[in-house]
């Protein structure tokens, strides 16, 4: 049995880091390599190919027990780096490899039985990197952009859709590919469906925006694609290219935000992304106790999830009133997406939310709505008082 091991995602870290990389890149192999070592019996054979990578060759372990001691290891080289480099905690982690390998196949009369159990690693990674390719092309190709609805109760009617990434025709692909995906691979995919959705709402605008006077569109954007370098470049590129006539009714809102995200980055990729485009809206999950310290001069609104929040009990009416408080003390617009049962609309509703979306109030469709009085397929009336 063989297993390979590679440190992945260090590049970001490496451009934050500067003249600091060299020391702690070091410190990191070392630290990986000693978690190996304090693994492996007498009779393994630990070979290091480089800071980031080293390949074992396991003597008496079958493949059951190789695989488990590849996790074994993989666990403990994180933990070990995190604890001492906190600064790699976000986004490096620790790839493993392992490969039953016959003797027979390794014989021949040049190179030593590690240097042809490396070799025989190495393809088994490129053949998983050819895999990798395979489903990302594919999720990008199958994934669907639907349109939902953003009806103002007060009102009634819909002034926005807000775009959906609708993954149900490659969700076992999407499955497959976080399987074998390391986080920079799953970083970059996601950041070119960002651009793929924003790319086709705006197709749909140009196709539909002269004849019937389309409502603003709602695009999504993950904050993960924002805070890395190379992508959040990226997109931004393709949002500064959107054409003035399109402005109006293109509203970007950011998505993915940590719990406890570092509020100080939060606020310049706020102000970074809404002086290209203005009508900013940050989706807030979770924990709001981080309002307090946001500078709320680029948005236009917040907007939460039903379905992931407090509302799973139709009799609860209230939701995250420090949200509620921060937008009102702020002049922003709210928006409740997810409510797909009466509860969670009433609900939201109840709360004071501007904008409400979802099968309780209208199926999404495969073209953004016009401006129009919205009846919602199930919202009960309410009884006038």
């Amino acid at each position: 049995m063989a297993g390979s091991f590679e440190l992945i995602g260090l590049d970001e870290i490496k451009e934050a880091l500067g003249e600091r990389w060299a020391s702690l890149a070091a410190r990191a192999s070392e630290l990986a390599e000693r978690g190996i070592k304090r693994r492996i019996s007498d009779s393994d054979v630990l070979q290091v190919l480089g800071e980031t990578e080293f390949s074992i060759c396991f003597a008496k372990l079958n493949r059951e027990a190789a695989v488990e001691r590849a996790k074994q290891i993989s666990r403990e080289i994180k933990q070990d780096i995190f604890a001492e480099l906190p600064e790699f905690s976000s986004s490096v982690t620790v790839k493993q490899y392992v490969a039953e390998i016959e003797l027979k196949k390794l014989a021949g009369d040049t190179g030593s039985l590690a240097d042809r159990l490396v070799l025989t690693l190495r393809r088994m990674r490129l053949e998983a990197d050819r895999a990798i390719l395979n489903y990302r092309r594919l999720l990008l190709k199958d994934f669907q952009l639907r349109f939902a609805p953003l009806w103002n109760p007060e009102r009634a009617i819909v002034d926005l859709n807000r775009c959906v990434l609708d993954l149900s025709l490659g969700c076992t692909t999407l499955s497959q590919f976080q399987a074998i995906a390391d986080p920079d691979q799953m970083v970059d995919t996601l950041a070119d469906m960002d651009c793929l959705a924003l790319t086709r709402a705006l197709e749909m605008l140009h196709r539909y925006g002269r004849a019937s006077n389309v409502a603003a569109i709602l695009v999504p954007v993950g904050y993960q694609t924002l805070t890395r370098t190379s992508t959040r470049r990226e997109y931004l590129k393709l949002l500064s290219s959107v054409p003035e006539v399109y402005s109006p009714f293109v509203k970007i809102e950011v998505t993915g935000v940590p719990s406890r995200p570092h509020v100080d980055q939060l606020n310049d990729l706020l102000f970074t992304v809404g002086a290209m485009r203005s009508g900013l809206t940050l989706q807030v999950n979770g924990n709001t106790e981080y309002l307090s310290a946001l500078d709320p001069t680029p948005l236009w609104g917040l907007s939460c999830n039903l379905s992931t929040g407090q509302l799973r009990d139709p009799s609860h009416r209230a939701v995250a009133p420090s949200l509620m408080e921060f937008a009102k003390s702020n002049s922003l617009r709210t928006m409740a997406h997810g409510a797909n049962t009466i509860g969670l609309a009433l609900a939201a509703v109840d709360s004071g939310f501007n904008y409400v979306s979802g099968t309780a109030i209208h199926l999404s469709q495969d073209t953004p709505r016009a401006p129009s009085r919205l009846h919602p397929l199930t919202f009960p009336k309410r009884i006038s008082r």
